[in-house]
Formats: structure tokens, sequence, C-alpha cells
């Protein structure tokens, strides 16, 4: 047993993120991969961040464990095999955009005459239908037509935010279809898209005032839950209840705060966010960030430093929690990625293996459905896949 989902299959034809980072959230939890990709071209996440040969940084932390094959779905012969796979697979993910997988011969209906117990993944920006639904669109549109941009008062989270909320929300609703399964014996098509998922991720404290329209608005998030300046750095500190107020007023020196009428309830603090800010901003200006910590960390208050990314693969806690895991790869050399973060008791994954080269397990996947070694090297001479590796 190498995971919760050792045995199940997943055949995956989507690119960029959303799609291709479900499908390692299912390899995390024991599936098995075959990552589909284009003939003549690579993925975009290949040329992503710093690049060794076909690896780059965001390539070898998006696809450890997975298989990787190089198809031409243009061409009838690479169309077949994609039902091959699917004929002994659990899973299918694609991210075409709508209509453009029933074009190839790859679309739901295609797919579940070849196995009815497959469950069909269709991750899109906007949906299936719709006026947007035939746009192009990557992770900042969908963070400007969300809301999350102007949250952000009125810029992009540093991040594949939308692509990732959508991956996670195909992994919850992959798992989910693969239980019904278990119940009815059947599979079923899954849709997810982008601006869904992201909305529905941002609505309980982005959306907060939108859910109580008839009600006067409280600042979110974004106006008083940003770091605080230290004299040589910045922290976070954050209070939920007056008991965790009155001691961070306390440890910044400025107990008086506690008796101030306009802190005295979490309404009130939240109608009063900016004023509270400016007084504890005051205050903690004046002191280092260890002396800032200290003191919070003393009186209970939720607290931590802002750290650099090479900071915080330093940090004791990151450091004994054993999340980031540096290996050699074949080709990139030495490079880090991410442990799965979930722990399991009985069915713990094993580690990924690294992220594959373009097309590398083309011939050993091709040999297990029955192909010759003849009948790949005609598949490759014609183009229908790359050229072949052992």
């Amino acid at each position: 047993m190498t995971g919760p989902l050792d045995g199940m299959k997943v055949v995956d034809v989507s690119a960029a993120v959303a799609g291709p980072w479900a499908a390692t959230q299912l390899c995390q939890l024991g599936a098995e991969v075959v990552m589909v990709e284009r003939v003549d071209s690579s993925d975009v996440m290949r040329l992503t961040g710093p690049v060794v040969g076909d690896q780059s940084g965001a390539w070898v932390g998006l696809h450890g464990g997975k298989r990787a094959i190089e198809l031409n779905l243009q061409d009838a012969r690479g169309v077949r095999v994609v039902h091959e796979l699917v004929a002994e697979a659990d899973v299918f993910i694609q991210n075409f955009r709508p209509g453009v997988a029933e074009r190839l011969g790859i679309g739901y209906l295609a797919l579940d005459s070849v196995n009815p117990r497959l469950v069909y993944v269709s991750v899109s920006g906007f949906g299936a239908s719709g006026p947007y639904s035939k746009h192009p669109v990557y992770d900042p549109i969908i963070q400007g037509l969300s809301g999350i941009a102007s949250a952000q008062n009125g810029d992009y989270v540093k991040s594949f935010i939308a692509d990732k909320t959508a991956a996670m929300t195909a992994t919850n609703a992959t798992l989910a279809a693969l239980l019904a399964r278990h119940t009815t014996g059947r599979g079923q098509h899954v849709e997810v898209n982008l601006l869904d998922s992201m909305i529905a991720w941002s609505w309980p404290d982005v959306y907060w005032n939108q859910s109580l329209p008839d009600e006067g608005e409280v600042p979110t998030y974004s106006e008083w839950y940003a770091p605080y300046d230290t004299s040589d750095g910045q922290i976070t500190a954050n209070w939920t209840n007056f008991r965790q107020y009155v001691a961070a007023a306390r440890a910044v020196g400025r107990p008086d705060l506690a008796d101030d009428e306009r802190f005295g309830t979490r309404d009130s603090r939240l109608r009063h966010s900016h004023e509270m800010r400016a007084e504890f901003g005051a205050a903690l200006e004046k002191m280092t960030t260890a002396e800032a910590l200290d003191a919070l960390r003393e009186h209970d208050v939720p607290s931590g430093p802002v750290l650099d990314r090479a900071r915080v693969l330093a940090d004791p806690q990151v450091v004994h929690n054993d999340i980031i895991a540096e290996v050699e790869h074949p080709t990139a050399g030495r490079s880090r990625v991410t442990r799965a973060p979930a722990r399991f008791s009985e069915t713990d994954p094993e580690p990924l293996t690294p992220s594959p080269g373009k097309g590398q397990h083309t011939q050993h996947v091709l040999v297990e459905l029955g192909y010759s070694l003849s009948d790949i090297a005609a598949l490759s001479e014609d183009g229908v896949i790359g050229e072949t590796r052992g």
C-alpha cells in the first residue's frame, strides 16, 4: 500500500496548472498518473521559472510521481491510445476549452462509452457555457473577475491562486465521485471551473458584506489583516476575542487600550479596525521583531514573523514538519519538492518519483498496452508520438 488511492489509475491530458495539479494531488495520495503531452510543443510550465533541460522550477513542483507520454491528438491513432488508457483507468482529467475534447474524440460521452465506471473531470476557466465560456483565460483574469484582485487593493495575489483553488475543488470532487461510484457502480462527469471555485473560496470573508446585503458594511480582512512593521522587519499578529486583544495591548506596552470603547467588542474592533491598527502599529514600530514576538508570545497572542522564502525553509517548525524534501533529479540535479501535506497513520503514501521528462515513459506505457516495438517505431515515424525513449 503506497497511499489511500493505491490501485487507482488516472489519465491526465490537461496542461498548465489547474488540471495537472489536481492530478498531482491524486498522485500524492497514491494513484498512478499517466500524463499526456502534445508532441509538437511543451507545456508552458516546463518553461516557467529556472529551467534545466526540459525541467523548470515550476515543473518539478507540479508533476512529481507521474509518467509522461507524448501523443498527437489530431491523429486518430493518438486518440485510440487515449481510449485504450481510459479503458483501464478510474479518472480522466482534461482542461481544454469547452467543445475541444468533443471535437478530438475524447469528450465525456465518447469515453463513457469506453469505460462507464470512469470519473471524467473537466476543468475550464468560466464553465461549459455562458458568454465567456470560449474565451482564453489564465489565473490573473480570474483573479480580476472574481473580486480577489480588488480585495488585495487592486493587485494580484502573487500565486496561481485561482488555478490551485480550482485544482483542489477538482480533487475533492473527484474523490466524492469515486466514493459515489463505490455505491452506484458508475462513473460520472465532474465539471469544475476557475471562476466558480474562486468565488466560492472567497465568499466567507471577502464577501461577508455581500452575504448580509441589508446590513452596514464592515471592513474586510484586506483592510485590517496586513502585517505590522517593526523597527527591523515585519510581524503578523491577530486577535479574534477580547482576551487576546487585551493581552496584545499589554504586550505592546499599551494596557490603556483595553479600556478604549472603540475596541471593546469584536464588532466594534472590526468597525474601527483602521484606528486599532494605527494604535498598535505605532507601538510595534518602536520594537524589534524579536522583542515584539517575545512579548506577544509571552501573552499568548497569535503572532509570527514575516519570512522571505529562504528563511521559510530554515524555520524550525518547517524543518520539524519535514514538508520539504531535497532530491536529486536525473535531469535538473538538486531540487526541492514538497511532501504530501496530509499524513495517514495506515496508508501514508511513499515519496513521489521525480517529475518526468517530456515523453519519458511513452514506450513503456505503449508496451503495457500491447504495442510492439515495431508498432511504436511506426507511430514515432508518423509523428503520432514523440521520439521513442526507453
